[in-house]
């Protein structure tokens, strides 16, 4: 197999991208705060029958503010569309000399959902910025969503907010956090493996700090500089046993269309590799530094000549979600352990094709065996992907 051939064949389908260990699950929450704002409505408007539905919701946001982020659900409007939205009403808002807001018209700030819950808790003209917020739903359909889920039964709701509601509104979401989810995935097989991590708690925390960044012509860790060509991000970095860089590695997964964002990343992969190799060029062999790639999802496909396949090439290896086994035989290659006695692949996964080409490819000329159709169960054993490290 060539590399591309290799990275189409252990694609991951985004079901397969992980998410971080320490990731709520919010669906059931979000369940119990619509279906709280749904009995919310059915009781207000029982109490209040002459009332318009504008001012039914206008009451709700007053007398419960987070129920804000709650009607925008049953619109389908992002949270970043609702700040947007709000952003501007306030900013444009002047009648009879109110403002909501003390910044002139001319200088617009960007203002957060919880900024706009607040105000409707705190703000000075809060009754008329509930009026302005209600009618900005309605206008965008909310009364009739209010009384289609109000005629629906429990089991009807439960299934809609589940498959549509609460799905698409993590879907962004989630979008964001499986690429810290494959981090922290990898992360845990260099700890497994023995060698130095940073950040050292990326394993456990994934979202915990920064991405650290590297001078490329000295190989330290420094403070982000833009002006610097030679600063650059990593998602983790390995040090060897005297603290000094040996391996960068970049993750860049994507389960949807990479577009221009995509193409300029892979460029920098280029340009990074390139820089490497200009500082190994100048060192000592046993100084050289490593640059590996964590790159996977389908995404890749909407643009392959000018995301993946250009990266391949400038990475010394790479790993996706179905072969972080190739991590443990990569560290062995550079020296960095000497405790992997060979690979058990997972048969209904990989072929007989797949099989053979890691095996001449990464098992033989490091001297590791196939163990796919051996008992392994007297030895330590450690799950990388799809398949099983067999260590000493």
């Amino acid at each position: 197999m060539k590399k591309i051939e290799e990275f189409w064949y252990c694609v991951a389908p985004q079901d397969d991208i992980p998410l971080p260990d320490d990731t709520q699950n919010e669906q059931q929450e979000s369940y119990k705060e619509l279906i709280g704002l749904l009995e919310l409505y059915d009781n207000f408007k029982k109490a209040h029958p002459d009332f318009e539905t504008v001012e039914i919701v206008k009451s709700l946001m007053l007398q419960k503010p987070k129920t804000i982020s709650s009607f925008r659900k049953l619109i389908d409007i992002s949270d970043k569309r609702l700040y947007l939205d709000l952003t501007y009403l306030i900013n444009y808002y002047d009648i009879s000399g109110i403002r909501f807001v003390d910044t002139n018209r001319e200088s617009l700030v960007k203002h957060s959902t919880t900024y706009f819950i607040n105000y409707l808790e705190n703000g000075k003209h809060k009754d008329l910025f509930a009026l302005e917020v209600a009618k900005y739903f309605c206008d965008r359909g909310l009364a009739d969503s209010l009384e289609a889920f109000h005629s629906l039964t429990e089991e009807q709701l439960s299934s809609i907010f589940t498959n549509l509601i609460i799905n698409r509104e993590t879907l962004h979401r989630d979008a964001k956090l499986r690429g810290h989810g494959v981090e922290q995935a990898f992360a845990k097989i260099f700890k497994l493996c023995g060698v130095s991590i940073f950040p050292a708690n990326k394993d456990v925390e994934p979202m915990g700090e920064h991405d650290p960044n590297v001078d490329l012509s000295t190989m330290q860790i420094i403070p982000r500089n833009t002006k610097n060509q030679n600063c650059h991000s990593f998602d983790l970095i390995i040090k060897d046993t005297d603290g000094k860089i040996k391996i960068l590695v970049q993750s860049l997964i994507h389960t949807s269309d990479p577009g221009q964002y995509g193409v300029n990343k892979s460029d920098e992969t280029v340009d990074i590799y390139r820089r490497i190799g200009a500082y190994n060029a100048e060192v000592a062999q046993e100084q050289k530094v490593y640059l590996l790639g964590s790159v996977d999802g389908v995404g890749f496909s909407e643009n392959p000549n000018g995301t993946i396949v250009k990266m391949l090439d400038a990475f010394d290896d790479f790993f996706q979600m179905h072969t972080l086994f190739k991590i443990p035989l990569f560290l062995q290659k550079i020296g960095m352990i000497n405790n992997v006695l060979g690979i058990a692949f997972d048969k209904e996964y990989f072929g007989n094709i797949a099989i053979q080409h890691f095996t001449e490819t990464y098992l033989q000329p490091l001297g590791l065996k196939d163990f796919t159709n051996e008992d392994i169960t007297s030895y330590k054993c450690v799950r990388a992907g799809k398949a099983v490290v067999i260590f000493k």
